[in-house]
């Protein structure tokens, strides 16, 4: 009696991967408002009760192909974020035993000649291949990327009194840095900051160049990964507002997983306090929503360590519109 052919886990994914079109078609099918931009195709959740498209994407393109978020229900393994046979899982609503005899199906891979068998497992091992060349470009592209952000928050000026950034915070947030005596190290203002945005629906596309706060964002290991951006401009009334665009907050670089250490407070003994990734355990700190939020924590509590997340889940699972 032949014995059955095998594939290993790694090769089914590669074939799903390889027929990813036709896997999302089947398992996150299109709904009323789903559309594709940069890269990523949002439809409703086919795990839950989505009644708007948004906040669950697919992956279609690069390293990341296959991967999946759900910006609605956050860092939850297999119901926020999964591969590509965890989508089959959460279509189904079934253990990934069960998504894998699907995956088998969908595949053709039941009744396998011998010559399937090693037609199939060639095609495996190529689409690896194209996988692991994938994953190289985009890591070069992110590197590229925190380049380039560290290079627009190294060209800001350090001191940002008197200029629009300073403006914009006491003016429209109430948010007066000079009560402090001294300003966050991590604010710096561009004087002429360039402005990008595709909007993903139509296509339209706004360029530009307007001044901006910028602020570097640090992941886990103590890196400057990614900048974000503030843009401004004067308003009918002739103040510093936030610039009359699509997006007027914007990252550029790898931004997940990262914060903007906004303040370090005072140290215990009141003098200057360590860094945080120094910080003894149970070190208490306050992190918001966004920069303007920290700043008031800040105002209220200069006494506080203040961290700023891209957005409410913290910049491991965000939608912010980066460029």
């Amino acid at each position: 009696m032949s014995q059955r052919p095998t594939y290993s886990l790694d090769e089914i994914k590669s074939m799903l991967l390889d027929q990813l079109d036709g896997v999302v078609a089947q398992y996150a099918p299109p709904a009323k408002g789903s559309y594709t931009a940069f890269g990523k195709y949002f439809t409703l959740n086919p795990g839950r009760a989505d009644r708007s498209v948004g906040s669950f994407c697919v992956t279609m393109t690069g390293a990341d192909a296959g991967r999946w978020n759900d910006y609605a229900v956050g860092s939850v393994p297999g119901k926020g974020y999964g591969d590509v046979l965890d989508l089959i899982a959460l279509s189904l609503d079934c253990d990934l035993a069960q998504a894998v005899r699907e995956a088998r199906s969908f595949l053709g891979l039941r009744s396998d000649s011998p010559e399937d068998f090693a037609r199939r497992k060639e095609a495996a091992r190529k689409a690896a291949v194209r996988r692991s060349k994938a994953e190289a470009e985009d890591r070069a592209r992110k590197r590229a990327r925190s380049a380039q952000a560290q290079a627009i928050w190294l060209g800001g000026q350090e001191r940002i009194a008197d200029t629009p950034v300073e403006f914009y915070l006491r003016d429209q947030r109430c948010i007066d840095l000079r009560a402090l005596g001294r300003q966050p190290r991590v604010l710096r203002f561009v004087p002429e900051c360039s402005y990008y945005h595709e909007d993903p629906k139509t296509g339209e596309v706004f360029e530009g160049s307007y001044p901006a706060m910028v602020a570097m964002a640090t992941n886990q290991r103590g890196e400057n990964v990614a900048v974000h951006r503030t843009y401004l401009a004067r308003d009918a009334q002739g103040r510093w507002n936030k610039a009359p665009v699509p997006a007027a907050k914007k990252v550029l670089g790898e931004y997940h997983g990262s914060a903007i250490h906004i303040w370090k407070g005072i140290g215990p003994r009141g003098g200057k306090p360590v860094g945080l990734r120094h910080a003894p355990a149970g070190t208490h700190l306050f992190m918001a929503e966004g920069i303007e939020d920290a700043l008031s924590i800040v105002m209220l509590k200069p006494e506080a360590r203040v961290l700023a997340a891209i957005s409410s889940e913290t910049s491991a699972l965000s939608p912010c519109p980066t460029r």
